[in-house]
């Protein structure tokens, strides 16, 4: 298991083995002007480092000058997103248009770095153990679709099933089951949202996603796959690269796909 102290550092050992080694690099990009709308997000990029490597002519994506373009920042936070220390890549979720979008109001990099608190505030619930011992108690059936993916076995806190979203506290860790029926690793997160605990006319949102109403149960929901890649996207309720539940394990019934 990961120690959550030591994730931040391994984000940063990832990017630099990663990166291309530097021809020229700028000096922390202090040269970008603190009126640039994209200067507080380069600056918690650069903190991080991320924009390390540029290698002109071949890559200028990491060496702006006086300048920061769209491309540029986009090119900043996809590398953000793929150097993760967690498999699942945040930009799965995220069209190449509205992540341009969103890193030119701001919400893309703040996003990112929200992600980064979610998986330090649950990296130990990684132990189904230390999730129980918190409040965490088996829910249901497994759950899977057979034309989508699976999803798995939730724990979920019944103390947490109220009005009120908090982005460190789900209210239900998703766990992959083996094929003999026990718990492989979490997979997941997953917040929920009871139909009648929630007032507003929106839908409840998080990391820039709207809550979705379950097909069969009264609650709303969001999955968020930071523990495992979903091809299917990081918000996406089902996840191909997940065992199905395997025999002999009770199953929630999930309608046909449409």
């Amino acid at each position: 298991m990961r120690n959550p102290r030591n994730l931040i550092l391994m984000l940063m050992v990832a990017v630099l083995v990663l990166s291309p080694l530097a021809a020229w690099a700028g000096d922390r990009f202090a040269d970008v002007p603190d009126d640039n709308i994209f200067h507080d997000d380069i600056s918690w990029l650069a903190d991080s480092g991320v924009t390390i490597g540029c290698n002109p002519p071949e890559n200028t994506y990491f060496c702006p000058k006086e300048t920061v373009t769209r491309e540029q920042m986009a090119a900043f936070l996809r590398r953000l997103g793929e150097n993760q220390v967690v498999d699942a890549g945040w930009l799965e979720g995220w069209t190449a248009e509205g992540l341009l979008d969103a890193a030119a109001t701001n919400v893309a990099g703040p996003v990112a770095a929200q992600l980064a608190e979610v998986n330090l505030a649950n990296a130990k619930y990684q132990d189904v153990s230390e999730a129980e011992a918190d409040g965490y108690e088996s829910f249901l059936a497994c759950f899977e679709h057979p034309q989508m993916g699976g999803m798995g076995q939730h724990y979920v806190d019944q103390d947490l099933l109220d009005g009120n979203v908090q982005a460190l506290r789900p209210e239900a860790m998703v766990y992959e089951l083996d094929a003999n029926g026990d718990i492989a690793g979490l997979v997941a997160h997953e917040y929920i949202v009871p139909i009648d605990a929630w007032t507003e006319d929106e839908p409840p949102s998080l990391f820039g996603q709207e809550f979705e109403q379950h097909s069969v149960l009264p609650v709303w929901k969001l999955h968020i796959w930071i523990w495992k890649d979903n091809p299917n996207g990081m918000f996406a309720d089902h996840n191909p690269k997940v065992r199905l539940c395997p025999d002999g394990v009770p199953v929630f019934p999930e309608p046909p796909a449409p």
